[in-house]
């Protein structure tokens, strides 16, 4: 769809986009390595580095909707949104995906006294604007360009340096937090992963987005955590729509597939699993597995 309406707010109707990183690993001696699917969050434009941030230091996350963000996650930014933000201003310089967050409500992380707290720092790379299916939206995009702290939540060293309270609601937003629930049905991949020819390159990574719905549908079935089961079983039905819209246009629109397939580099941000959960380690491996597809789409393109 090309239309000169945007589709939401902050998408931007062919802009000049910033250059993403390569799917590498970034190491710093005395910090915890970046892993390449979440280097491609960042813009290649300006250098990313390790920080630490000491006692008394603050970072903002804005999160919200039915099974998406939730408040304590990887990416914070170093202020939370002006009074006179807008929806528009922050998923623009965000990259943010309605698909991957409503952004109705703002947390506040604060390291906790004689506490530090590793994280990455730079520039966010931008991202093809999505339907809520995941679908391309041809022509449209989010630019990026704003900055962002990358922190690795799951581990009892960030739950023992830092707090994580909600602050309220976005300056766009009346909307309340909603509740964790699982959603009403499960959503099948179309085609059988042994019938795909994984050698084709948009078969390869329509058969590892179907792994990876299987593998977030395992941690759900696994886990104690309602909120932790919601998001995973709502992340895992987001794949395999994913895949079925690829498997649509594969044969009609290659451009479009390729554009799909790079717009996964962002699933990082959205898909947080915790590694404590049950089966944890294999959906990790495979969000990693697709999100390494897209970078080669990405560095092809």
């Amino acid at each position: 769809m090309t239309t000169d309406t945007p589709p939401f707010p902050g998408a931007q109707k062919d802009p000049m986009l910033l250059i993403g990183m390569r799917s590498i690993e970034l190491k710093e001696d005395g910090y915890f390595t970046l892993a390449p699917s979440q280097t491609v969050t960042y813009s290649a434009a300006r250098p990313v580095h390790a920080m630490t941030l000491n006692a008394g230091d603050k970072l903002y996350r804005v999160f919200g909707g039915k099974n998406k963000a939730k408040a304590k996650g990887g990416f914070w930014a170093s202020e939370p949104p002006a009074k006179d933000d807008t929806e528009g201003d922050w998923r623009a310089t965000n990259a943010v995906e309605p698909a991957w967050n409503a952004g109705t409500h703002v947390a506040q992380l604060t390291v906790k006294e004689d506490c530090t707290l590793q994280t990455w720092f730079g520039e966010i790379e931008s991202q093809p604007a999505l339907t809520d299916d995941n679908k391309t939206i041809d022509g449209w995009w989010l630019v990026g360009g704003g900055q962002q702290y990358f922190c690795q939540f799951w581990t009892k060293e960030f739950d023992a340096a830092v707090t994580v309270e909600t602050l309220g609601n976005t300056p766009w937003s009346t909307a309340k937090a909603a509740a964790p629930a699982m959603p009403a049905k499960e959503v099948a991949v179309v085609a059988k992963v042994g019938d795909l020819d994984t050698n084709v390159e948009a078969f390869a990574h329509i058969a590892a987005l179907s792994h990876l719905a299987d593998s977030l549908r395992a941690v759900a079935s696994a886990t104690d955590n309602e909120d932790e089961a919601a998001h995973m079983a709502e992340a895992a039905n987001n794949m395999a729509n994913t895949a079925n819209v690829l498997l649509s246009e594969v044969d009609n629109d290659p451009i479009a597939v390729d554009l799909g397939i790079r717009s996964n580099l962002g699933l990082a941000r959205y898909i947080d699993i915790d590694p404590a959960q049950p089966n944890a380690e294999a959906a990790i491996g495979a969000l990693n597995a697709v999100i390494h597809n897209a970078a080669a789409i990405n560095n092809r393109l």
